[in-house]
């Protein structure tokens, strides 16, 4: 009887036991098991350790499988619980393409006040562009400077604010000084429209046409035609003297001297005084043939140069021109030479400056250019407008290039090869400066004449 009483408080213990050892079998079994939750946060932990390493466009999603821990049977009670191991396995990757954030391109334009219509034809010209590049996320980001310096360095600090990638503009070298100090200490690369070397720093670069390689170039040339005596009339400004600077270096390389120079005020309309000045003639010379002897005094004139330098435009220049043939100088034997400034419709009309020559870049395709801008907003665009448009295509290319990747250093718009433009190729150096492949053209009376081609080689 004793027997039968210990078997059978034996027999129930055993089976409580057991029991017990399968419910905690049972549940540390769906211990493994992950939530909705758990699979997120893991997912997420996953993404951003991803974006940490910069690991391009990919992301990996991955599976995550229990470690089973061996369990003693025989300890149920007072045992400390211990944690699950989840060892992580690679299942697959999964390519994903990541989103990509806007391009902020700053733009700093004069759109009111006196230069407005600068700022107008360098705008539409930069949202053709845009149109024009659609696959890339862009967006402008225009800021009004009005061609006030104050304006234009609150302006870029509204930029900087709004994160801009890069910053186009401003057109005058006065704006840029408040606003390149700003975007260097940013790290923001800035594109100026100006054209003035002592503005210009790391991180900046000066897509205006400088004076200097435009002199440079059609003095050379000029020099190579055999021509020997040389004069200029020039602006008395921070920009003729510049031009006056390097035209006189050109020359006295080639062991020729300039032979009459003569200053006048920029903002002058008259010019008769300072011509006179020039050719050497009276106040108030007698120009017609006298009416009793027939002679006449200008027949045989000699102003004491046969190159002229002149960087005037549009009607200041077609002036200068008249009152030059006026005062006896006679443009089939004189050359009349000068900058891209010339680059204007109709400009022949005046017949003082046919068969002039100017530096510029090739015409044709400016010419395409201005067609698709006219028929798109009915209006024409000024010259200068190229800049706009070969900043911003600069811009998407190194963006394309870089496979949409929406980051831009000061560095990347240098390379061997350069870039191509409405104003033919053009390469971005360490200096800030940009080095142009420039023509030689000559003025005709509906049109110009590609006198000497540019170099067709690489840089």
């Amino acid at each position: 009887m004793f027997v039968k009483k210990v078997f059978n408080k034996l027999y129930l213990k055993i089976i409580f036991f057991s029991l017990i050892f399968f419910i905690s079998i049972n549940s540390s079994a769906i211990s493994a098991v992950l939530t909705e939750e758990e699979l997120k946060y893991i997912e997420e932990q996953s993404t951003e350790s991803n974006d940490d390493k910069d690991e391009e466009s990919y992301i990996k999603y991955e599976d995550i499988k229990e470690k089973k821990t061996k369990k003693n049977p025989f300890i149920f009670f007072g045992s400390k619980k211990k944690k699950l191991k989840k060892k992580v396995e690679k299942k697959e990757t999964l390519k994903k393409e990541k989103k990509s954030e806007k391009l902020k391109i700053g733009v700093l334009l004069p759109l009111t006040g006196k230069y407005s219509y600068i700022g107008q034809s360098f705008l539409d010209t930069m949202q053709m562009v845009v149109y024009e590049n659609k696959s890339i996320d862009s967006e402008l980001i225009i800021k009004d400077t009005k061609a006030n310096p104050s304006l234009a360095k609150k302006a870029t600090k509204e930029l900087v604010e709004q994160n801009v990638d890069i910053i186009l503009g401003p057109f005058f070298s006065s704006s840029l000084n408040a606003s390149l100090k700003i975007a260097k200490y940013k790290n923001i690369p800035l594109i100026s429209f100006s054209s003035d070397k002592k503005q210009k720093e790391e991180g900046v670069y000066l897509m205006g046409f400088e004076p200097e390689i435009q002199i440079t170039n059609i003095t050379d040339y000029t020099i190579k035609k055999n021509y020997k005596r040389f004069a200029a009339l020039l602006p008395n400004s921070k920009y003729g003297k510049r031009v006056l600077n390097t035209y006189r270096k050109v020359l006295n390389k080639n062991k020729l001297l300039l032979n009459k120079v003569e200053l006048y005020d920029p903002k002058t309309t008259d010019f008769e005084t300072n011509i006179q000045n020039l050719v050497g003639l009276d106040k108030n010379p007698k120009l017609e043939k006298d009416e009793e002897t027939g002679e006449n005094p200008l027949e045989n004139f000699d102003p004491g140069f046969d190159v002229l330098l002149l960087i005037e435009t549009g009607n200041r220049l077609r002036q200068a021109s008249a009152t030059l043939t006026y005062y006896g100088v006679d443009f089939k034997k004189v050359k009349l030479i000068g900058t891209g400034e010339w680059y204007i419709d109709n400009i022949g009309s005046e017949p003082g400056l046919l068969g002039a020559w100017f530096v510029a870049p090739n015409p044709n395709l400016w010419k395409d250019f201005k067609k698709k801008f006219y028929k798109l907003y009915n209006y024409e665009p000024i010259r200068l407008s190229s800049l706009a448009h070969d900043s911003l295509t600069t811009v998407f290319s190194i963006i394309d290039k870089n496979e949409k990747i929406y980051e831009l250093n000061y560095d990347d718009f240098q390379n061997s090869y350069g870039f191509t433009g409405i104003d033919g190729e053009f390469k971005f150096l360490s200096n800030g400066t940009v080095q142009r492949k420039l023509s030689i053209l000559e003025v005709k009376q509906n049109s110009f004449k590609v006198e000497k081609l540019a170099k067709k080689k690489k840089f």
